[in-house]
């Protein structure tokens, strides 16, 4: 029985081996990197709590905060990478603190983008505020490096060392 069922595992074995190996294709097309994703430097949106947080700011903003907000001066200016992407807002997350609002009262932020006017718009409260804005595409350098000043209009400045504070700053960028 052993030599009947040699011959037959033999031509089993050499019907298995004679098979064709699959068809081997090319790799697909590798696409660059996208254009509108940086491989380091600012995104288009950061929050004071992100560990990269001084990639954004330019000029114009302390040096330190407590990790989530910092103060703003006079004049603060913000890098962004803006990607090219329709339909962009301009949003800023802020704080109006109620020691510093009691002696400057209400306060105006001129908000310019790659030295053109954006917005000009008045706080008359303290507090927490959310401003969002369009902006015109033909202000935007898409996928480049764009350019954000706020002049806070009056500032309180400290009798104790001149420093000129104008807000709390605590998330800003480009949105869709």
């Amino acid at each position: 029985m052993t030599r009947s069922l040699l011959p037959a595992l033999l031509s089993l074995g050499l019907c298995a081996s004679c098979a064709r190996l699959p068809e081997s294709f090319a790799p697909p097309a590798q696409h660059a990197a996208l254009a509108s994703i940086p491989l380091a430097g600012p995104g288009n949106f950061f929050s004071m709590a992100d560990s990269n947080a001084a990639d954004y700011l330019v000029s114009g903003v302390a040096d330190h905060g407590p990790g989530t907000w910092r103060w703003t001066y006079d004049h603060p200016v913000l890098r962004f990478f803006v990607p090219a992407l329709p339909d962009l807002r301009f949003s800023l997350e802020f704080t109006l603190p109620q020691d510093t609002f009691r002696h400057t009262g209400p306060v105006t932020l001129s908000i310019s983008l790659n030295g053109q006017a954006l917005d000009r718009i008045r706080y008359d409260q303290a507090g927490q505020h959310s401003y969002s804005h369009p902006v015109p595409p033909a202000m935007i350098h898409p996928g480049a490096l764009n350019f954000i000043a706020i002049d806070p209009h009056p500032v309180w400045i400290s009798p104790d060392d001149g420093a000129h504070l104008g807000f709390i700053l605590s998330r800003a960028g480009f949105t869709e």
